[in-house]
């Protein structure tokens, strides 16, 4: 049975990513794509191409509705945050306006996911490794936070993306000078080093039964991962198992974390399909795969996709001539 697959923010190297894996898949898929931009450069790697309003748009739902009946859309998805939330906000008038599916988390799992502060909070509330953290506007926990670690500290923006606005603070005399700048904030201890850091995938199928885990060390170049290596790690592979399992998610989850006093620390939550993704999929850990055939295809039977194999994926650039008049 073909499908069709909508992708939106299709600019995005998350979507793009997706967009890869349906189409190396094998699987038999019309791909239309969408993105803000009318230049994206996901416009010649799909089958059709819209251009969509803004998350935040009065008109994105109505639109999205529209393409989804216009198209017999069958799955929809996205690597975009912004998309999710709003998805997600309104899940209920997408699903009776049309036949799509839509892989989402529910609003309070993309807001642990989506706030450094929050992720921290949830981790400590619910038993978990966590790194000492403070609210950058909250001068007394600030204090705490200075009592139970040394310097250097890392300051977060608490709804920020990849390594964007982050810094290393070496001393009490630069957190003085940078806090008033900090707004909306995290400030953690220094877990580990770059080479103690791993970004862990999991998969829970729609009925909440836990399918497995891939770990991979990685390198990256822009915020963005460039080279992944899987490792086997137990104490990894439990503490991403559990936090998968109290966090009650269906669908992906992308875990990053860092080895700190010999013990795995998550210090950041992606609830939904990650940059990682052709990567892992290369790997053996082929959830997209997973998903599309739960979900499109009613298949209950997902352990063909989770057959993670030892190795090493390097990430290059690739050129399209592309026809100037699309």
């Amino acid at each position: 049975m073909k499908i069709n697959i909508l992708l939106l923010g299709m600019s995005g190297n998350v979507t793009q990513g997706i967009n890869s894996v349906i189409k190396t898949s094998g699987i038999d898929a019309k791909i239309i794509g969408a993105c803000v931009n009318k230049d994206s450069n996901g416009k010649y790697i799909t089958d059709k191409f819209y251009l969509s309003p803004y998350a935040n748009d009065n008109n994105f739902i109505p639109w999205l509705i529209e393409i989804c009946n216009k198209e017999e859309i069958n799955l929809v998805l996205s690597g975009v945050e912004e998309n999710i939330f709003a998805i997600s906000n309104n899940i209920a008038k997408l699903k009776s306006a049309t036949n799509a599916i839509f892989i989402v988390a529910n609003r309070e799992q993309l807001e642990i996911g989506n706030d450094k502060l929050k992720t921290c909070q949830w981790l400590k509330n619910n038993n978990f490794n966590y790194p000492q953290y403070a609210d950058a506007q909250n001068k007394k926990d600030i204090e705490k936070l200075l009592n139970k670690t040394s310097f250097p500290i890392i300051a977060k923006p608490r709804n920020g993306k990849g390594s964007k606005g982050i810094f290393v603070i070496n001393s009490k005399n630069e957190l003085d000078k940078l806090i008033p700048e900090l707004g909306n904030y995290v400030v953690q201890e220094m877990l580990g080093n770059d080479e103690d850091e791993y970004t862990v995938a999991t998969y829970t199928n729609n009925c909440g039964i836990f399918q497995d885990a891939i770990i991979l060390k990685r390198r990256l170049q822009n915020g963005n991962t460039i080279y992944a290596e899987t490792i086997f790690n137990q104490d990894i592979y439990e503490e991403c198992k559990k936090i998968t399992r109290a966090l009650g998610i269906k669908g992906p989850l992308n875990i990053q974390l860092r080895m700190h006093k010999n013990k795995p620390v998550c210090f950041e939550l992606n609830v939904r399909f990650s940059g990682t993704t052709p990567i892992r999929d290369l790997l053996g850990f082929k959830d997209l795969q997973a998903a599309i055939s739960e979900y499109c295809y009613k298949k209950n039977d997902l352990k063909e996709f989770f057959n993670i194999r030892k190795g090493k994926v390097i990430r290059i650039f690739k050129e399209y001539l592309v026809n100037e008049n699309l």
